[in-house]
């Protein structure tokens, strides 16, 4: 994408002259700043849960903010997960408001999504569980609360995910204290020193927006770093702002992930745009950098209505040693197949429009959100392209639950710039652009989401509903799926007495189901025999068989002709 210039409407001309002039971003800052070091949230450890509370946070030193809190952390507990593994943990409601977890990224079972119609009420707890099946790459979780969203996420709710595989580890890319998560996100400084979330009408349609910069929750944040090659995984955290990032002093970088992982080839760029909800993977390498000097990593300006495209000056890297990470920048990445436009089944077309404070106003097909409303009804393992037609004079990041997809086309050309590459989950669209991206919905069937992500513009309306149908199935491709066998995350979970296992038999094959305790001693084999193809399901039921409570492993394994075709295993927790 390169710089744009747009002649926006009258309306959104006078939107732009009603945000104070105090909250308007001026040049980046060319004077160091004295700065406060770069903090990182804690990684939440095996067994922990997530309580989700009101509290207060030093985010400026000596002051103390109000916060909606994961574990009293703001940002929330990092989560690092190796592809493979079974994801469960325990979400506590302590909040005064309902609240789910979505897991932003993830390909996850429709009630694990935390999408608004399942609400964890306040002083309830949910138990969210899941295989992590998809690519190494570096996602996050957030609200999802109906109508609050912006609020919640404003005021701290939200934290990475990152998923790593040994496949990723051979690429020899920077690790350690060289592998370095950021999160940016604004605020606005004439609340200082609190997150005050009081959207008036321009908010609502330019979206919640600040004039300074907080890099994990950390604000004039500074890293120190040694005169070498680095790998910083970028997430725009924000509610509304779209970063245009770059060095100040022009360093070049190398882009080599998006969304849902690594890309297909290494992409070189001095600057590149990043929307709210999409993530960027970038190398940096600073050892042709002074020992001593310093260098900032900043928003550049672009024309955009009120704060949105002002110049923000995000972080300072203050090069102060000469270790070297060892890192290398890849000269080949994991290949991706590329959908054949050719063969799309369909084309749905969705209008991004504008109403009235009265009939909603931020609008899908002329519809506002309806939370019991179904708007598109998909089948599984066909493929579609979604085509985005934004008809507004503003900026639409729009982000599609349940799927990795590809941008085909924008403005019909579909000769993309290679950043575009990749699989994604959010794509962003320029005001009075088009855009199409293919969509093959392939790992749950059920209710999802697709919306905006400048979250005023969810909370507004801009989202629909749609249900996938269909029987999952599974292929031994570079999303992580092991061909045509899968086994579900155990439900209800944690359960008593009873609990049901889903599982899909790609091709005939002995399956066995086997349950384990915690110490690994087999307590039951609930199937052994010869399966057609199909989905099947089993009741594992505790009831008279004397267990304690705590946690149980399930593994299923499938063979056929000698050969092992699937091995998965998987948690549950028993609470009498």
């Amino acid at each position: 994408m390169k710089r744009r210039d747009f002649v926006f409407s009258s309306a959104v001309t006078a939107a732009a002259a009603l945000i104070p002039s105090s909250l308007r971003g001026g040049e980046p800052q060319k004077t160091p700043l004295t700065g406060n070091a770069l903090r990182f949230p804690p990684v939440l450890q095996p067994g922990q849960q997530l309580t989700l509370t009101t509290t207060n946070a030093e985010v400026w030193p000596g002051q103390l903010t109000e916060v909606i809190a994961l574990n009293g952390s703001y940002p929330g507990p990092t989560i690092k997960v190796k592809r493979g593994a079974q994801f469960s943990v325990i979400f506590n409601n302590q909040h005064s408001e309902e609240a789910t977890i979505h897991w932003h990224g993830l390909l996850v079972p429709e009630l694990m999504d935390g999408q608004p119609k399942d609400a964890v009420l306040p002083g309830a707890s949910y138990t969210y569980t899941f295989m992590v099946t998809q690519r190494a790459g570096t996602y996050f979780y957030h609200s999802h609360a109906h109508h609050i969203t912006g609020k919640h996420v404003y005021k701290g709710f939200a934290g990475f995910f990152i998923i790593e595989d040994d496949a990723e580890l051979q690429l020899g890319l920077p690790a350690g204290e060289f592998d370095v998560p950021l999160v940016i996100q604004d605020r606005r400084s004439a609340n200082i020193p609190q997150f005050t979330y009081q959207p008036a009408m321009m908010d609502n349609m330019l979206g919640y927006m600040g004039d300074t910069a907080l890099v994990n929750g950390t604000p004039d944040a500074y890293l120190e770093i040694h005169k070498t090659l680095y790998r910083f995984r970028l997430l725009n955290g924000s509610n509304a702002r779209i970063y245009n990032i770059a060095f100040s002093d022009n360093t070049p970088f190398t882009i080599i992930g998006t969304d849902s992982g690594l890309k297909d080839e290494t992409v070189q760029a001095s600057s590149v745009y990043l929307a709210p909800g999409e993530r960027l993977e970038i190398l940096a390498d600073f050892s042709n950098h002074q020992q001593g000097t310093s260098v900032n990593l900043l928003s550049l300006p672009f024309t955009a209505p009120g704060l949105q495209g002002d110049s923000i000056t995000l972080m300072r890297f203050d090069i102060t040693g000469t270790q070297s990470s060892g890192g290398v920048i890849p000269q080949l990445l994991p290949a991706i197949t590329y959908y054949n436009y050719a063969d799309k089944l369909r084309t749905r077309e969705f209008v991004l429009s504008q109403g009235t404070m009265a009939t909603g106003m931020h609008r899908i097909n002329d519809k506002v959100y309806d939370m019991n409303r179904i708007d598109e009804v998909v089948q599984i393992n066909e493929l579609e392209e979604w085509k985005f037609v934004n008809t507004t004079n503003l900026y639409h990041p729009m982000h599609i639950h349940g799927v990795m997809f590809q941008v085909y086309s924008r403005g019909g050309n579909t000769t993309l710039d290679p950043k575009d590459k990749g699989w994604k989950d959010t794509v962003l669209l320029f005001p009075n652009e088009t855009v199409g991206v293919l969509t093959k919905f392939t790992d749950h069937a059920g209710i999802f989401l697709m919306h905006c992500h400048i979250l005023e513009h969810e909370d507004m309306g801009m989202m629909i509903n749609f249900r996938i149908e269909g029987e999952p199935t599974t292929s031994t491709d570079d999303e992580g799926r092991i061909n045509g066998f899968a086994q579900e995350q155990n439900y209800p979970n944690p359960f008593n007495p009873s609990t049901v296992i889903g599982y899909t038999v790609g091709r005939r094959a002995m399956v066995e189901l086997e349950l384990y305790d915690i110490q690994g001693s087999l307590i039951a084999r609930p199937v052994s025999r010869v399966h057609e193809p199909g989905r099947y399901s089993i009741r594992v039921d505790f009831t008279g068989q004397g267990l304690p409570s705590g946690m149980y492993i399930y593994r299923m394994k499938a063979s056929a002709e000698g050969k092992t075709l699937f091995v998965k295993s998987g948690k549950m927790e028993y609470i009498k």
